[in-house]
């Protein structure tokens, strides 16, 4: 469920689920990174969720606020009996969250601090709730397009993050999933990627190719000097 682990599963419910990722130390001496890709039906309905956590790699201990959110948002999705107000629900558990993981690090002395980019699914409908610099794509009618704005300032600086503020704001969308292909990622794929390239990998995209196309992004950048910590995750509706 956290960091360098691969996730392929289809489940026979109403709809289905295509989806997989991975989180790579790469040339790190440790991964801040942290990942989720989580299935299961909320109220006899089809629902998953992935979220991305990127922890801040010049705070010492940024991983804490990476994995504390990952951990957290695993434990709010199990929790949740029904799908009313789901994305605002979500959106408001992650500002809990952020809260929790402030006041953990101030009583213990701890520098930490994460980007967060989370997509819920339930059925055919998408919820999305972001804050950083990692991002969601969507690839749809041949088109890749940024569901998320990045948080940082004119010279490339992070501006936004969880785990240094109880003020925050998250940005927050919802809409229909039906023809769209998410991809989450941490700053550490697509400084590297070639946009071309990336279309082309999700144009292709299906369950056989699934990995394969996965591990060509991946090495594509590493293949380019990335250095970073990589997590990956894409998720589609299956036809």
């Amino acid at each position: 469920m956290l960091e360098s682990e691969n996730y392929e599963r289809s489940r026979a419910y109403s709809v289905n689920y295509l989806f997989n990722g991975v989180s790579l130390q790469n040339g790190r001496k440790s991964n801040m990174d942290s990942l989720l890709l989580k299935c299961g039906l909320i109220n006899k309905k089809n629902a998953l969720l992935a979220v991305i956590c990127d922890g801040v790699g010049s705070l010492k201990d940024g991983g804490f606020a990476s994995g504390t959110a990952v951990k957290m948002l695993n434990e709010w999705f199990s929790g949740v009996l029904n799908i009313e107000r789901i994305g605002l629900r979500m959106r408001d558990s992650i500002l809990e969250i952020n809260s929790y993981i402030v006041s953990e690090a101030k009583q213990n002395g701890i520098e930490t601090a994460s980007t967060l980019s989370a997509l819920l699914l339930i059925e055919n409908d998408y919820y999305t709730t972001h804050i950083g610099d990692s991002r969601i794509y969507n690839y749809e009618n041949k088109t890749l397009s940024v569901l998320t704005s990045d948080d940082v300032s004119e010279t490339g600086k992070l501006t936004a993050y969880i785990g240094r503020t109880n003020d925050i704001f998250l940005q927050y969308s919802e809409g229909s999933a039906i023809g769209k292909t998410f991809l989450l990622c941490s700053d550490g794929l697509y400084k590297r990627m070639d946009i071309d390239f990336m279309i082309k990998e999700l144009k292709t995209l299906n369950k056989k190719m699934l990995k394969e196309s996965i591990t060509s992004l991946l090495q594509f950048v590493i293949d380019r000097g990335e250095q970073d910590n990589i997590s990956l995750a894409i998720v589609k509706i299956e036809s």
